[in-house]
C-alpha cells in the first residue's frame, strides 16, 4: 500500500471491493473484509477476502471459487481489476 492502513484508506479499499462486478459485503471490520462475488454468467459464488498484514502496509487478497475445481482465469482477473483499480486511486503502488 502506498501508506499505512488509516480508517479513510481502508475505507476506501472496501468501497472499490464493493464495486466489482457481483460483489457483496458479508462482513467486515478495520483490515479485514468477506465479500462474496457472482459471476456475470451464471451467478456461481466466489469467495472474496482482504486482510490488511500487521504493519498496515500490505494487502492480502484471496478469491476463490466456491463451486467446482477450474474457474476460468475469473477470480486471478478479479484480483488484477482489484488491484488496478487500487492503484488508479493512489491506495495501492505498482
Amino acid at each position: 500500500m502506498a501508506e499505512p492502513l488509516s480508517q479513510s484508506s481502508w475505507a476506501l479499499i472496501r468501497a472499490v471491493a464493493i464495486e466489482l462486478p457481483g460483489a457483496s459485503l458479508n462482513s467486515a471490520r478495520f483490515g479485514y473484509a468477506d465479500i462474496t462475488c457472482r459471476s456475470d454468467l451464471l451467478g456461481y459464488p466466489d469467495y472474496l477476502e482482504l486482510l490488511v498484514d500487521s504493519d498496515k502496509q500490505h494487502l492480502d487478497v484471496r478469491s476463490q471459487s466456491l463451486i467446482g475445481f477450474y474457474d476460468l482465469g475469473v477470480n486471478r482477473r478479479r484480483v488484477e481489476l482489484l488491484r488496478s483499480r487500487l492503484i488508479e486511486r493512489g491506495i495501492a503502488i505498482n
